[in-house]
């Protein structure tokens, strides 16, 4: 069997994994979707390093929030039925073991191998990202695993809402770091702001 039937047929059995976890497949692409829009995403990324005898892959994951990937989606031009992907996280990773982050297969043996390790992983990752699908967790006690970037989802989930003192306290009442840390407030803020124009809009 060809190294690229190995991996499709272990990207196969973790589909049968994440599906009880409440994820869709597309692909090589597992959506998990909160009934406000967030999502947990798992992707299986090939590498340019594969070779007909060596197939090497990477397992991302990321955590979308609705408005932000709406605004992202109008800035970008992207039709409606397009549905975010790893790189539309605010907060992105590498699912990986001892060895690194590189996965990888070269023959049935290893492919096994892999297999049990990505589900054990797995199993232990999932877990610790699904409670992010939860607004009240996120405005309130967001994961540890968010870190550095929790500000921002609960930025863009009080955005979704509209400009509001809560906003304007996270955004600006400590002085903004880094020139990422002033792009992202900025793009937060602007969006409520126009959240609040579509809405007036939407009443005329």
């Amino acid at each position: 069997m060809s190294v690229q039937a190995l991996f499709s047929r272990l990207v196969k059995g973790v589909a049968d994994q994440l599906t009880g976890y409440g994820f869709e497949r597309d692909k090589r692409t597992f959506r998990c979707f909160s009934p406000e829009g967030d999502g947990v995403i798992v992707e299986f990324q090939p590498s340019d390093h594969s070779t007909r005898f060596e197939k090497v892959f990477y397992i991302n994951v990321a955590l979308t929030v609705a408005p932000k990937w709406e605004r992202d989606r109008l800035l970008y031009g992207l039709p409606a039925s397009v549905r975010p992907g790893h790189l539309h996280g605010l907060w992105r990773h590498r699912i990986g073991f001892s060895g690194g982050d590189q996965w990888r297969i070269t023959d049935e043996a290893s492919a096994a191998e892999m297999s049990d390790l990505i589900r054990r992983r797995l199993d232990e990752t999932v877990p610790l990202l699904l409670p992010a699908l939860d607004r009240a967790v996120l405005l309130g006690n967001p994961p540890e695993f968010l870190s550095s970037v929790a500000w921002m989802a609960r930025g863009w989930v009080l955005a979704e809402r509209g400009p509001s003192e809560e906003l304007e306290r996270l955004l600006f009442a400590k002085p903004t770091t880094g020139e990422f840390s002033s792009v992202a407030r900025k793009a937060i803020w602007d969006w409520a702001t126009s959240r609040r124009s579509r809405d007036r809009e939407g009443q005329r």
